[in-house]
């Protein structure tokens, strides 16, 4: 029993003596620990001003500012256990946080995958919050753009959450890249008909719409085969305003009808 009692005597005192002759490593581990802290305060206060400037997002610059803030922090953490020696817990932890950042990849491919590609789509801007887009089978106004799926509002009225990943992946029409569109009608009239009294009735018509730049309106031959004609008529309209293109759409497909009438 007293062997005992010595053995735990004398290793409670080297623990002692380490203790002592580590606590100035101690304290300036701690120092060294509460400077990042505070730094990484700092700077992502700093980050997440900078990123709100440059990409317009609060969610993607609060993101990236946090995995600045915890960067900073890591590198601290590891200088700190520097400081006391204690190299070979460095080198388990990397090798842990390596097997568990390996595990969660794999079990969550589609979210890592979706967010990856909501960066991309914020940073890159092939399309923005207001833009009318096509995608997925799905035409609508962009509504939200977070890091995990968009939102698309139809213009039925209907809000569609589609993840980040199909829209990187599958082509993206942005009809409000483009601040003109054309739209095209056909149609088919008897070979006899007087085609530029028709055309010159059409191209009155299309004038009287607001809409369509009558500088670029035109009707054009496709077909003829001796009994009927086949024509196009081509007019370009404004764009940008939100289902512009479907009511212009119907102004032009009305006029031109009401031409075709007194034709």
């Amino acid at each position: 029993m007293e062997k005992w009692i010595a053995l735990i005597k004398e290793k409670l005192e080297s623990w002692l003596t380490t203790l002592v002759k580590m606590l100035p490593n101690l304290v300036l581990a701690i120092l060294v620990a509460v400077t990042f802290y505070l730094v990484a305060r700092l700077l992502r206060k700093l980050m997440y001003k900078l990123l709100l400037k440059i990409s317009h997002k609060a969610a993607i610059s609060g993101l990236f500012s946090s995995i600045f803030f915890i960067l900073i922090l890591l590198i601290g953490f590891f200088i700190s256990l520097q400081l006391l020696h204690l190299e070979k817990t460095i080198a388990s932890m990397l090798a842990g946080a390596g097997i568990i950042g390996l595990a969660l990849g794999f079990a969550f491919q589609d979210l890592t995958a979706n967010f990856i590609s909501g960066v991309f789509i914020i940073f890159r801007k092939p399309f923005d919050v207001g833009n009318i887009i096509d995608t997925n089978g799905f035409t609508g106004i962009v509504e939200e753009i977070q890091l995990r799926s968009t939102t698309i509002r139809t213009f039925d009225g209907l809000h569609i959450m589609l993840p980040n990943k199909e829209i990187f992946q599958k082509p993206v029409t942005n009809y409000s890249l483009s601040g003109k569109r054309r739209i095209d009608v056909t149609l088919t009239v008897p070979g006899k008909s007087n085609v530029n009294d028709m055309e010159r009735r059409i191209q009155h018509a299309l004038e009287e719409i607001p809409e369509v730049r009558n500088d670029k309106s035109e009707v054009l031959y496709t077909d003829y085969n001796g009994d009927a004609i086949k024509l196009e008529v081509h007019c370009w309209i404004d764009n940008t305003i939100e289902r512009g293109y479907f009511a212009t759409r119907d102004k032009v497909l009305r006029a031109v009808h009401a031409a075709m009438l007194t034709a």
